[in-house]
């Protein structure tokens, strides 16, 4: 069984190895996705749903959380605008990969990711773990407990979390839907008996609906950076110069408590 720790090891050595190969393209002078955004004034992010770091507000519509308030930081930095581009978690690395834009909000750091696109330094941590109604969760000790035959647990295709509850659960129903929404809809519709994913995020979505509650513990957990192109070393320095002054300054930690997350998930 993966451990948090040699998993967050393995995520940060796959990042680093990426980083330090340029990738032909770049080594053949194909110019930095950097140059680009310094003549246009403009960085284009593409995104995905995932509580609390990049959301829409349902008051307003208005997109917010801390990968939206990182992002603007970083434009507001690099002298850019920033047009946000929405896609889905399951093409997010293609969209980098095509030059649909030029960085991705904050996204979970896995081998299968890394093999496709470059990663930030890290920004945040996390483990990973399943809400479900409360008087169900009261009667369980943890997420072993839930992978039982007939037990549907709904989880986002393409997430982080997708990838950990296909490799650690093997008797449960897994329902795999499209985006955060369609989810939390089919846990709170009596659909699905749980929704796998970050614990930051599922303690956004419990604030919403009281009425459900996280299961004790975690089947894994990873680090969370910007994912880039690869080989683009250029765009990789002048990023991980932001993310190191975001973390000493402790706007990262300002950011995550801000959306209801405590500092210790901030990455070291």
């Amino acid at each position: 069984m993966t451990t948090r720790r040699t998993f967050l090891t393995h995520a940060a050595l796959v990042t680093a190895m990426a980083a330090a190969r340029p990738h032909p393209l770049y080594a053949a002078g194909r110019p930095s996705a950097f140059d680009r955004i310094e003549k246009d004034k403009l960085l284009r992010v593409g995104w995905a749903v995932w509580h609390p770091y990049v959301f829409r507000d349902p008051k307003n519509n208005q997109v917010e959380g801390v990968s939206y308030e990182l992002v603007q930081d970083m434009a507001k930095a690099f002298n850019a605008k920033v047009e946000w581009i929405e896609d889905s978690w399951g093409t997010l690395p293609a969209g980098i990969q095509a030059g649909k834009f030029e960085i991705t909000n904050l996204m979970a750091i896995t081998p299968p990711r890394a093999q496709v696109v470059d990663f930030s330094e890290p920004v945040t941590k996390h483990g990973l773990s399943l809400l479900a109604p409360k008087d169900e969760v009261a009667k369980t000790k943890s997420w072993e407990d839930w992978d039982k035959p007939g037990v549907k647990i709904a989880v986002t295709l393409g997430a982080n979390s997708d990838m950990f509850v296909t490799e650690k659960f093997k008797k449960a129903d897994i329902i795999r839907l499209k985006t955060v929404p369609e989810n939390v809809l089919a846990l709170v519709s009596g659909r699905v008996r749980a929704h796998a994913s970050t614990i930051d995020a599922l303690k956004t979505i419990q604030r919403e609906h009281p009425q459900m509650a996280i299961v004790p513990g975690s089947f894994g957990a990873s680090e969370v950076a910007f994912a880039l192109p690869q080989g683009d070393t250029t765009l990789a320095a002048r990023v991980n110069g932001f993310v190191r002054e975001a973390k000493k300054s402790g706007r990262v930690k300002q950011l995550l408590e801000k959306y209801g997350l405590d500092a210790s998930f901030a990455a070291d």
